[in-house]
């Protein structure tokens, strides 16, 4: 196994625990707010782990390459955003996943 398959696997786990993390402490009413970005999760998981090389392409190379920019730096804001909360557990728990993600994503967007 590579390491950009590693770091790959790695965003991609960490995006699925921030989506069932912030899925499964929410209210039953509340949660069909998360479906749109619970489906933005899922998508920028399956695009590191085809720029991780694990899943075959079936988007264009040079769109993928844009796809992993945009989601590096959206994912570096979040977790600076994440960084800066109020709440201790949310520091704590949270900003460690995006912070993950996002070096993940960094490096997949660089280097693969």
């Amino acid at each position: 196994m590579t390491a950009y398959s590693i770091f790959s696997t790695l965003a991609a786990i960490a995006l699925i625990f921030l989506l069932i993390h912030s899925i499964w402490n929410t209210a039953p009413e509340k949660r069909r707010a998360f479906v749109i970005p619970g489906l933005i999760q899922l998508f920028a998981a399956s695009l590191a782990l085809i720029r991780g090389r694990i899943l075959p392409y079936f988007i264009p190379h040079e769109i993928v390459t844009i796809l992993c920019y945009f989601f590096a730096l959206y994912l570096t804001f979040t977790s600076a955003i994440s960084i800066a909360a109020v709440g201790k557990p949310h520091r704590k728990k949270l900003a460690s996943l995006w912070v993950i993600t996002a070096v993940a994503f960094w490096i997949l967007a660089i280097f693969a």
